[in-house]
């Protein structure tokens, strides 16, 4: 039995997010700056009255963002946010968009020189390559920590 993920595009790539710590995907309105915070934390947004702070995927991973527009003419950049919870913490992360909801099989180690710690897998599909993300690897715990002081 294969494990149910979020798909989601960040800059030209995929990724995927297990379902079990995704709270709601949410398009993003007003993203209010934190001062001091680290470059990654975009700021706090507002879901029904409590303050989460957002992680700007494209920062923390060192991907560029897609330039092109989306069919949509509503969709931008960063349009939506994956609301997980991480280590107890409820974090959003911003992505560009998001693609699908799937059971993924044969999810296979990444190569040797994939040495970031937050990816925990590939699955190789016929037409494209997905990133399978261990979510509690993309903030380091102080760093996760130091978040929540934030707010």
């Amino acid at each position: 039995m294969g494990n149910q993920v979020v798909i989601f595009g960040l800059g030209q790539e995929e990724y995927g997010m297990p379902i079990e710590i995704v709270r709601e995907i949410t398009r993003l309105g007003d993203i209010r700056p934190i001062p001091k915070a680290p470059d990654c934390v975009k700021g706090l947004i507002n879901l029904r009255g409590s303050a989460i702070p957002l992680i700007d995927l494209h920062v923390r991973f060192g991907v560029e963002k897609n330039r092109t527009i989306a069919k949509d003419a509503e969709a931008t950049k960063e349009d939506f946010a994956l609301i997980t919870e991480v280590n107890g913490e409820l974090v959003g992360f911003a992505v560009d968009q998001v693609r699908e909801v799937r059971i993924l099989d044969n999810i296979a180690p990444p190569p040797p020189l994939v040495t970031a710690p937050f990816i925990g897998g590939i699955v190789n599909l016929p037409d494209r390559i997905i990133m399978v993300l261990v979510p509690d690897r993309i903030l380091a715990k102080d760093e996760l920590e130091g978040i929540a002081k934030l707010v």
